[in-house]
């Protein structure tokens, strides 16, 4: 059996020609089209979400200054790897646990003292202890809260990853 070749030589300047060619399947491809990401959007410099922010202070937080710190009954320690960092928390011995990484950022200039949603957010769950993976380091006025959970009793704990 012989094997029918195609030529894809555009005829008359017409693109679509090329790509479906006299006695070819007829393709209808639709263009490319990128879709938003999913989330609020980021800050454009003209509209925002604002925030709502657990009340835990503008201190600094012992997670950001020493690498670990304890709210309740958990724990979460902070280690680098290189450029990024990962966080590991720690709860109770058999406890079902959902932990939520978001980004925020504090605004500067004509926005002074408004702080936004950035969009990044990421969800880790687990039994008794949850480790995040590498997480990319944010950029200065930028800063992370951790919402940790116990699935089993409720409670409900925050921490605050600054980049200053």
């Amino acid at each position: 059996m012989k094997a029918r070749r195609q030529s894809l030589v555009v005829r008359g300047g017409q693109e679509d020609v090329a790509g479906n060619p006299e006695g070819g399947i007829l393709e209808n491809v639709p263009p490319t089209v990128v879709a938003p990401v999913p989330g609020p959007p980021d800050f454009n410099g003209a509209s925002a979400i604002v925030a709502r922010l657990p009340n835990i202070g503008f201190a600094p937080s012992m997670l950001t200054e020493k690498g670990f710190e304890t709210r309740g009954s958990f724990t979460v320690r902070k280690s680098r790897a290189g450029e990024s960092f990962y966080l590991r928390v720690y709860g109770k011995l058999n406890h079902n646990m959902r932990c939520t990484l978001r980004g925020y950022r504090n605004l500067a200039g004509d926005f002074t003292g408004n702080t936004i949603y950035t969009g990044f957010k990421k969800i880790y769950t687990g039994k008794s202890q949850v480790q995040t993976g590498h997480v990319p380091r944010g950029i200065v006025g930028e800063f992370d809260i951790m919402t940790c959970r116990d699935l089993n009793n409720g409670e409900v704990q925050y921490f605050r990853i600054r980049y200053d």
